[in-house]
């Protein structure tokens, strides 16, 4: 029954473009397909009821097939005016990251600025650049699916997959940029030459942790 479910799957993307997302999700949606399958036959339907209501469940595979082929207009207007903007802000946060490390060097080094206020500004500026960020992932559209298909479960599962692996890069991008602050303070601000490098292995010793920390949310 398995090589059955298979072949219906083939049929419905008999059309579909010979492309690596599109083979991607013929298997996954297949993947869901079979584990829906052994499911009802394990609650006790018999195989011909339990395939049938494995296909009835698919929902249109019509509209998915046409975004592998040709995006929906808007959609994709949609999807560039998020991507420049989030190509903006994070060019902005960046940018403040970069700048409250200057900004520190400079009130320390030139216009001798008492330390405790010069930290406070740069992390001031670090904050201001953090909040972009989180703003920026915080107000990115989500997809809601449109009912209980498998074709449906999967759109919606593709969105949130895609915006969990920006946040994780976002929050990488931004404790590594925080720990090369600490190693600029360390060194230029305490004179730890001699200790500060470990901060460095601190840094990776976190960025594992982070990846751990969302895996375990899985």
């Amino acid at each position: 029954m398995h090589e059955r479910l298979r072949k219906s799957v083939e049929e419905l993307f008999e059309n579909a473009p010979k492309t690596h997302r599109a083979t991607e999700l013929k298997e996954e949606l297949l993947a869901n397909l079979t584990d829906k399958y052994d499911d009802l036959v394990s609650s006790g339907k018999d195989e011909e009821e339990a395939f049938k209501i494995a296909i009835s469940s698919i929902g249109d595979v019509d509209e998915l097939l046409e975004g592998i082929k040709d995006k929906n207009m808007f959609d994709y207007n949609e999807e560039q005016k998020y991507r420049r903007k989030n190509a903006l802000v994070l060019s902005v946060s960046v940018g403040l990251y970069i700048m409250s490390i200057v900004v520190l060097m400079l009130l320390n080094e030139v216009f001798m600025v008492n330390e405790v206020v010069s930290v406070s500004v740069m992390f001031t500026i670090d904050a201001i650049a953090t909040c972009l960020i989180v703003y920026n992932h915080a107000s990115k559209p989500k997809y809601v699916k449109g009912d209980d298909t498998i074709v449906e479960e999967f759109k919606q599962w593709k969105s949130s997959n895609d915006s969990q692996m920006e946040i994780i890069k976002s929050i990488k991008s931004i404790a590594w940029l925080i720990i090369v602050a600490l190693y600029f303070i360390l060194s230029f601000v305490f004179g730890a030459w001699a200790y500060s490098w470990v901060i460095f292995i601190i840094g990776a010793a976190v960025e594992k942790i982070i990846t751990l920390s969302f895996k375990l949310k899985e």
